[in-house]
């Protein structure tokens, strides 16, 4: 039997630099394509294909809260307004350029209102991981725990896929960004009257 220690995270660079080299555990399929990575006014650690040839983005944060999850947001609706430019930053990595690229937040705890704004965005929310570093006598080892954040608690949840039609694409990525913007702006104003 193994005697793990915990060990304590304490830079978000340190936890990015893990999760790429263990990108394959995060989701069976996920390539890393490009570490750190802009989007738009934000940035985002590291780039990857899932096995569907989207683009996933991977933001990394010790402590998840709210900011955290809008980086995601934002990283992913900018990405997907510019479409045209994955060909040629992410060009070693075979990404389907009709699919709308999707988020992933990887973090050594979410805060209750990370979880909560996780919850009111519902399917169009940023994928969750929970992400534990220890160490043994044989080296590091690594925890991963994918959160379902409509329960609270770390269930396996498989990634959405998008079944749009190509040509309904673009209407539809539109019609997502509004209903996240007016759930975005309830619960700005709900958060507002606490």
């Amino acid at each position: 039997m193994r005697a793990l220690t915990r060990r304590a995270v304490t830079d978000a660079g340190e936890l990015a630099r893990v999760v790429a080299e263990c990108a394959a555990q995060l989701e069976p399929g996920l390539v890393p394509a490009q570490r750190v990575v802009g989007a738009g006014e934000v940035a985002v650690d590291l780039a990857c294909t899932d096995a569907c040839g989207r683009l996933v983005l991977v933001v990394c944060d010790v402590v998840a809260g709210p900011e955290t999850v809008l980086r995601a947001v934002e990283a992913a609706v900018w990405w997907g307004d510019h479409a045209a430019l994955r060909a040629s930053v992410f060009s070693d990595a075979a990404l389907d350029r009709d699919a709308p690229p999707r988020a992933l937040i990887v973090a050594s705890r979410f805060s209750d209102r990370a979880l909560r704004l996780l919850r009111a965005l519902g399917p169009s929310a940023p994928d969750a991981v929970e992400c534990g570093l220890f160490q043994d006598a044989d080296g590091p080892a690594i925890y991963l725990d994918r959160l379902d954040p409509s329960t609270g608690a770390g269930v396996p949840r498989p990634a959405a896929v998008d079944e749009t039609p190509a040509a309904a694409a673009p209407r539809a990525q539109s019609k997502r960004a509004a209903v996240l913007i007016e759930r975005l702006e309830r619960l700005r104003f709900s958060e507002g009257f606490r």
